[in-house]
């Protein structure tokens, strides 16, 4: 980790003890100078997590150790006792999980979408050797058991093969908050990162987007297997970035897909969208976007594509809109709800992803 970001995490942590630390507060604002973002948050837990051992300790005592040093590490003071609430940490709206094995188990109670979810690796030994924080969307993703699918699921109301600009304008909000551009500085977007948070007048219009985001009709991609969904959508992303012309490829594994311009990116081999656990034009905030902003105000690309011949896939339509629009142009219907016990078989590389 780099010092500077290390030190930016030292910061937050002080101000936590300045404010109290008090784990069991009111949940800490993005505007808080004690809100950890999910990307600082993981590396802060990596950063002072790593390498702490839980060996010989009963499954019981192990948890309660681990919320210790979580505590510990965030700046917080150690209760007396651990309350069962939900989330366990509501001053951060954190749930820890400690696994040593990839069977990731959630009981009595649905995954939450705008929960942060720390998953604590232990090795061979029981000493801590990775953390991963996903939100709850990214988390119910990890699912192919069928056990919860999405929550929310939409389908064009109007099939065809032309790209739409649904919304030609951004929400009101998201204007106040961005300012958003028909034109970044080249310097600027060099410069810019698909995972860095957007900031003001280095964001386009929902306009500009969809006049870059054009010119994926007729792109043409190998197509990595049936079975190969994520990489299909990498593949989309990389194009993204490339029309945009931001400083590389990332995938922060979190909502939305490209983080710099508030953008969510769907590739769509099939007629039925699947959402996640957020409603496109949801009024909760959307925290890791930026202060204030809600879900409704981020910017959604459904992008439409086919299977040739040659085993490639070849992009024919972008729909664009805002998530407040969202359904004036899909109709909305109910997807899977999950509602009992939830097991998540966390891939071979999940903690590989940082």
């Amino acid at each position: 980790m780099g010092r500077a970001i290390e030190q930016a995490e030292d910061r937050i942590a002080e101000s936590v003890k300045a404010r109290g630390g008090e784990i069991y507060g009111a949940e800490e604002q993005p505007s808080s100078p004690a809100f950890y973002a999910n990307a600082a948050l993981q590396n802060r837990l990596n950063d002072q997590l790593v390498g702490e051992s839980l060996a010989g300790l009963p499954l019981r005592t192990r948890s309660k150790r681990a919320k210790e040093i979580v505590c510990r590490a965030l700046g917080y003071s150690v209760p007396t006792s651990f309350k069962k609430t939900q989330p366990r940490f509501p001053a951060v709206n954190l749930d820890i999980y400690v696994q040593k094995a990839n069977n990731l188990q959630i009981w009595n109670e649905e995954v939450d979408p705008t929960r942060r979810y720390a998953i604590i690796r232990l090795d061979s030994q029981d000493v801590i050797a990775s953390v991963r924080v996903l939100s709850g969307q990214e988390l119910a993703l990890l699912d192919t058991t069928g056990t919860l699918t999405s929550k929310y699921q939409a389908k064009l109301r109007h099939a065809g093969s032309s790209s739409i600009l649904v919304s030609p304008k951004d929400t009101e909000n998201f204007n106040t908050v961005f300012q958003p551009t028909d034109f970044l500085a080249l310097d600027a977007q060099f410069a810019l990162s698909p995972i860095d948070r957007p900031t003001p007048r280095n964001v386009l219009t929902i306009s500009a987007l969809y006049d870059r985001l054009r010119q994926l009709e007729g792109y043409v991609f190998t197509d990595p297997g049936v079975d190969q969904e994520r990489l299909r959508g990498v593949r989309l992303q990389q194009r993204v970035c490339e029309l945009l012309r931001l400083s590389t490829y990332a995938d922060g594994g979190q909502f939305p897909d490209i983080l710099c311009q508030a953008l969510e990116v769907k590739l769509q081999l099939s007629p039925t969208v699947d959402l996640g656990l957020v409603s496109p034009d949801s009024t909760a905030l959307a925290k890791e976007i930026g202060p204030g902003v809600q879900y409704r105000d981020s910017r959604y690309a459904v992008v439409y594509a086919k299977r040739t011949e040659d085993k490639r896939i070849l992009v024919e339509s972008v729909v664009l809109t805002t998530g407040r629009d969202f359904f004036t142009a899909f109709q909305r219907f109910e997807g899977n709800v999950q509602n009992k016990k939830l097991q998540i078989h966390l891939p071979p590389d999940f903690f590989d992803v940082h």
